[in-house]
């Protein structure tokens, strides 16, 4: 993969606390060099003098956390298809599975899916993960 960042002041841009617009191209390649992909994403931040490396940085950090969170929620526990609509349920049930995720990494695991799978085939592997939190 290749990627160019260009980055420029936000001057006439009408965006509340926009001080730069940035734009990211990104070029996949196979193994022999043919270009297969070409992926062109702009952003607008409120950084005022932020350097093209720094945005490209912070853009791969942000996905990053997108990955480790909110894709384990969305495709592990299917967040997405939930049906916890009425009052609080919908905040309830995404804190228990934030609680959930936690639990696993802080025990050590790093396989969300194969630690549920495991757990789910006997469910007395849960108490492991309940005593790697405690101090």
């Amino acid at each position: 993969m290749h990627r160019q960042v260009w980055s420029t002041d936000a001057a006439g841009i009408d965006f509340p606390g926009a001080a730069q617009v940035f734009r990211i191209r990104r070029n996949v390649f196979d193994l022999s060099g043919q270009r297969i992909s070409k992926e062109i994403v702009h952003g607008i931040t409120s950084l005022v003098e932020a350097t093209a490396g720094a945005i490209g940085r912070w853009v791969r950090q942000h996905w990053g956390v997108e990955n480790k969170i909110h894709w384990v929620r969305d495709v592990i526990f299917a967040e997405d298809h939930q049906n916890a609509y009425l009052g609080a349920a919908a905040h309830g049930m995404a804190l228990f599975r934030n609680l959930a995720i936690g639990l696993i990494r802080l025990a050590g695991h790093t396989q969300i899916k194969r630690t549920l799978e495991h757990i789910a085939a006997d469910r007395m592997r849960i108490l492991p993960l309940l005593a790697a939190s405690r101090p």
